[in-house]
């Protein structure tokens, strides 16, 4: 990542813009990575001031999908903290940014959320889930969309 990823400008900019990041060496941090569950590196956490993880980045990522995670992780940062226009404004542009990725997958999913969670009305949730299962059939996000039935 230090390499590749984190000096990409896009990369840069966006955590500067967004972020207070703060770095831990984790053989010299072993009591706060295992705080916060850090079994391997890379592994970015977006957290609050409170120490809560709201988002977990884990491995390596090349600039462009890692850029659609830290913007996730802003998306549900938002959506946490009931910042619901915010969240949903993020998730549709993650979704159509990051089209045919897992990470616009993930964005419609929670897009479905952040519009449920302000109108209350079943039909945003259901019409972001549709789209979540017509452009991405296979992908996990989907399957979390599906609600079992007894037989």
């Amino acid at each position: 990542m230090d390499t590749v990823t984190y000096p990409d400008v896009r990369v840069a900019e966006f955590i500067e813009k967004h972020f207070a990041p703060v770095r831990i060496v984790v053989r010299e941090n072993r009591e706060l990575a295992n705080e916060h569950l850090v079994s391997w590196t890379p592994n970015v956490v977006i957290g609050d001031d409170r120490g809560r993880v709201h988002y977990r980045i884990e491995g390596y990522l090349p600039p462009v999908e890692f850029l659609a995670r830290l913007s996730l992780g802003v998306g549900k940062f938002d959506l946490n903290f009931a910042k619901l226009v915010e969240a949903a404004e993020r998730f549709e542009e993650v979704a159509q940014r990051h089209a045919q990725t897992e990470a616009g997958a993930e964005a419609l999913y929670w897009l479905g959320i952040a519009r449920f969670k302000k109108s209350h009305n079943g039909a945003d949730l259901k019409s972001a889930w549709e789209q979540l299962a017509r452009e991405y059939p296979n992908s996990e996000w989907t399957l979390r969309t599906k609600i079992p039935h007894k037989t």
